[in-house]
This record gives C-alpha cells, sequence and structure tokens, in this order.
C-alpha cells in the first residue's frame, strides 16, 4: 500500500533530518566563531575611548586650572619657575597609573598674539603644551599605550597698564570718572546697571577668596573643591549658596564687572531697558 513505507525508505529520511540539525549546529557554531570576537571587540574599543575621553578630560582641567593660577600672578615679569614642576606633580596624582611621560613645554609666557579673523592684536598671552602617554593596560598583543597632548591658551591677569608694571590693588579697585557696568562676555552686545533684571538672577565671575569661600560653598555637580584662590569661580548672588566652575553646567552664561568707558570701547552700548544705570 502507498501509505506504507519500507524500512530503507524510513532509515534515509531518518539520516536526511539528522544531517539537517547537524548542518544547522554547524552553521551556528561558525556564525558564532565570526561575530562574538567581533562584539566583544567593539565593546572593548567602547570601553577604552571612554577612559581616553576620562584621561583626557582630567588632564585638560589639571592644565587649565594651573594655567589660570599662574595667569592671575602673572604680574610679575618673570615666569614661575616652579609650574612646570607643580602641573607635573599634579597630573601624576590625579591620573595615577594612567598617564606617563608627562611633559610640560614649551610654556610661552606673556606673549603677544594676533587674531587672523578679527585682526586684533593681543597682548600678555601664556599658551601652555602638555604631552603625556595614557596607559591603556591592554593584552600584549595590542598597543599598551597611546599619546596624547593638550595646550591652553589664556590672557595673563596683569591689570590695565600694557607696559605689565604692577598695579596696586586700591588702583585697580578705583573706578575713577567711569561708572561700573555689567556685561555678557559670551553674548550680548549691551551693557547693564547693577539693578538691571537683565542680570540680577545671572551669575556673576568672582575671584576666589577667603571671603568667597565665607559666603558660598562648593557646587555638588562641578566640584571645585580644588580650585586655589585667585581663580575665576561664579556664584549666583541674588540666590544661591554655592561657587561654581566655569564648565558647569548651570553656568550657562556669566557677567562681569567693567568699566563703562571699557564697555562702550569694546563695541557695548547701554541696555534699551535700564540705559545701563
Amino acid at each position: 500500500m502507498c501509505g506504507i513505507m519500507d524500512k530503507g525508505s524510513i532509515r534515509r529520511r531518518a539520516a536526511f533530518a539528522a544531517r539537517g540539525v547537524r548542518d544547522g549546529r554547524g552553521s551556528l557554531g561558525v556564525e558564532t566563531a565570526i561575530f562574538l570576537p567581533l562584539f566583544i571587540l567593539g565593546l572593548l574599543t567602547v570601553g577604552y575611548l571612554i577612559k581616553i575621553a576620562s584621561v583626557e578630560e582630567k588632564v585638560f582641567h589639571a592644565t587649565a586650572d594651573e594655567t589660570r593660577l599662574l595667569a592671575a600672578q602673572a604680574a610679575a615679569p618673570a615666569l614661575s619657575v616652579t609650574y612646570a614642576r607643580d602641573l607635573t606633580e599634579r597630573l601624576n596624582e590625579e591620573a595615577g597609573d594612567d598617564i606617563g611621560d608627562v611633559t610640560v613645554g614649551p610654556v610661552r609666557y606673556r606673549m603677544p598674539g594676533y587674531g587672523l579673523k578679527s585682526g586684533r592684536v593681543y597682548t600678555d598671552l601664556i599658551a601652555v603644551s602638555v604631552g603625556y602617554t595614557i596607559n591603556l593596560k591592554l593584552p600584549a598583543v595590542f598597543k599598551r599605550s597611546a599619546d596624547a597632548g593638550n595646550t591652553v591658551l589664556c590672557r595673563a591677569f596683569v591689570g590695565r597698564d600694557d607696559a605689565a608694571a604692577v598695579m596696586p590693588f586700591d588702583e585697580m579697585e578705583r573706578d575713577g570718572d567711569g561708572r561700573t557696568v555689567w556685561i555678557f562676555p559670551r553674548a550680548g552686545t549691551r551693557y547693564h546697571g547693577p539693578d538691571c533684571s537683565y542680570i540680577k538672577n545671572e551669575p556673576k565671575e568672582l575671584l576666589l577668596s577667603a571671603s568667597v569661600r565665607a559666603r558660598y560653598k562648593p557646587c555638588e555637580l562641578c566640584k571645585p573643591n580644588g580650585v586655589g584662590d585667585g581663580n575665576f569661580v561664579y556664584c549666583f548672588s541674588a540666590a544661591g549658596e554655592a561657587y561654581h566652575l566655569g564648565n558647569c553646567f548651570l553656568v550657562e552664561r556669566y557677567v562681569i564687572e567693567t568699566g563703562e568707558e571699557d564697555a562702550k570701547e569694546r563695541g557695548y552700548s547701554a541696555c534699551s531697558k535700564c540705559g545701563g544705570i
């Protein structure tokens, strides 16, 4: 009868089915052998990229912080002889075994600069370059380190005397015949009076000092605890109990104090709301 198979047909069908199962398992094994190492390699690559970015951020923050301190003390003509040593020690302390072969230099101190787009001539600039290697701690078959570097460019804080003589503190505090106004150095073209509603709730740029520490506490988000006196910090004087770093996300924009004539020379005009008074 057609519905009954002989034993030979049954054996052939069973063998064919078994071969299909073996082929399926073999195909899965080949795909696993190909794609699993690639998946693991991708995860490792992402992890090491995150580590590299973290190390570079630590180095840049420490370099910028030490350079700000140098800029704040730049009224004296001579370059601080301990700057390179202090920065190297701080990098080795904060980054630990993650970096090696730290080289600070060259340090270009109070140099002139020229803006190609603006045409402006800048004076008393400080430029610092730092080279180092990032220790990746990869298996021996891979490259174990990567070369990296950062450069910081800032303006030395020497007062308004272009001859670079040390300006007495009482002279810096004296307004003379001009009035004090407030401007947004990152945005805006107006200068404002101290009571203008545009600036009342904005953070103000201050030099960190004992009086600032007494009034404000370090921000818990950007953690400026390691910043020394003489560095710029940002405080919400109208409301707020903390001082912040410039890269804190709470400080989207800030205002600084300047003289009215200086603001006009820089292209600012009086606020249409408060008249700059």
